[in-house]
């Protein structure tokens, strides 16, 4: 019986320190919790009431917080929301046809003939029927007419340049 007595007096302070520990790290897995929620949700929305329910959530219930939230979140970070909505407007771009200059990429008319922004040469005039047809083309698929030697050209420079408003021309 002594012993046992004495066993059980020998190893209580090992139990006791082993609660200690075992509780320094519940405490220490709470707190980060809270700090991984925190950075979490703020990830996921600016809006600073959420953000305040959310850690407060994790804050005040240890370990039960951390399932709530898991459900409560939003589903997408910000990050995730910002490349969705980039992938939205090039296909929104791509689906509306947006005509673009090759040279300086500004928007242009699909019939424009030079850039009016960096005096490309986009298209040409058909010797034959005079409709605007493309560069590559080599027969007119408006009149026929077929063009044999090189591609004609129209230099930028045959068009005068038009001042901005206000500017005067010297």
């Amino acid at each position: 019986m002594e012993a046992i007595q004495e066993f059980l007096a020998n190893i209580l302070p090992l139990v006791r320190l082993g609660a200690i520990f075992l509780g320094a790290y519940a405490v220490l897995l709470w707190a980060a919790s809270v700090l991984w929620t925190y950075r979490d949700i703020r990830r996921r929305t600016e809006d600073v009431s959420v953000q305040v329910l959310a850690v407060s959530l994790v804050l005040l219930l240890p370990f039960l917080g951390i399932p709530l939230h898991l459900i409560l979140r939003p589903p997408q970070t910000l990050a995730e929301k910002y490349e969705r909505a980039l992938e939205e407007e090039f296909l929104r771009r791509d689906l509306e046809e947006q005509f673009v200059c090759p040279e300086c990429q500004r928007p242009i008319e699909s019939d424009f003939i030079l850039c009016p922004h960096c005096h490309t040469q986009l298209r040409r005039r058909c010797d034959s029927c005079h409709k605007v047809i493309d560069l590559t083309w080599r027969i007119c698929p408006y009149c026929g007419h077929s063009y044999t030697g090189g591609v004609p050209t129209v230099r930028a420079e045959a068009y005068p340049a038009v001042p901005p408003v206000g500017v005067s021309r010297q």
